[in-house]
């Protein structure tokens, strides 16, 4: 398998896209770590996966928190000793509860903050504790999950937006500085609106075609993996990547 005893960290593992990560990487035979905001998702989220205890570890941290990020990669190196791979998933679009589609002049701080928190600075704060596990052990690969408005900005997206290009910069750095090191930094964009349970939730959304949160699956796969060394700094459509390797693009009605 190419992920034979590889250890994964997924952050945002619990639903959707961060989901589907982790299913794909423990299929192609990887130790998984899961994280997520609540412990009680984890733990089912991992009870889901049906893997032998000594293959997968479900742990509750905010990425937000430097103290939460610090204790995360402590027990994980406690449990496998090692971290292969960091796939900085967790994020989202708008705070859950609101509000949501506001116009930049329109956008309180607080919003703001909240959303580069999470998709810019817990990557950010994740990385960096790869980083120090990666380069003692002579290597690894970091997979940041981006978006379409992380190279195109776009109406009322303009926290998440530039939270994005955010991210497709930080990796770019990342690489530059770390490709002596072994470890290689590249962007996962999913490609598109992609129907995640929060997506299908809206009722405007009801009834379209959407690309499936598997769409991510094999690229994540090949990048995590062996296959990828030496490519670095760049940044994967998930469709365009499927398509290149001959692979069905998943699409659902939401």
């Amino acid at each position: 398998m190419k992920l034979h005893d590889k250890v994964v960290l997924v952050t945002g593992a619990a639903r959707g896209i961060g989901w589907e990560l982790v299913q794909a990487l423990a299929q192609a035979g990887a130790r998984v770590a899961l994280c997520d905001l609540t412990q009680a998702d984890v733990d089912a989220a991992a009870a889901r996966l049906a893997l032998a205890p000594e293959k997968v570890l479900a742990l509750r941290a905010d990425v937000t928190s430097e103290r939460d990020v610090s204790e995360l990669f402590s027990r994980i190196l406690k449990k496998f000793s090692r971290v292969d791979v960091v796939v900085n998933n967790a994020g989202f679009a708008w705070p859950r509860g609101g509000p949501v589609n506001l116009e930049l002049a329109d956008t309180p701080l607080d919003v703001w903050q909240k959303v580069l928190d999470t998709n810019l600075t817990g990557t950010f704060l994740c990385s960096r504790a790869a980083l120090k596990v990666m380069r003692a052990q002579g290597g690894g690969s970091i997979v940041n999950i981006s978006s379409p408005q992380g190279k195109k900005g776009k109406l009322l997206r303009g926290p998440y937006s530039a939270a994005k290009f955010g991210v497709e910069g930080l990796t770019q750095v990342l690489a530059l500085e770390n490709a002596a090191h072994n470890i290689r930094a590249n962007c996962l964009d999913p490609g598109g609106i992609v129907a995640t349970e929060a997506i299908r939730n809206i009722p405007g959304n009801r009834g379209l075609r959407m690309l499936s949160p598997a769409v991510v699956r094999d690229c994540a796969v090949y990048l995590a993996s062996d296959e990828s060394v030496g490519v670095t700094g760049q940044s994967f459509v998930a469709p365009e990547w499927n398509q290149d390797h001959g692979l069905a693009v998943p699409y659902m009605v939401a």
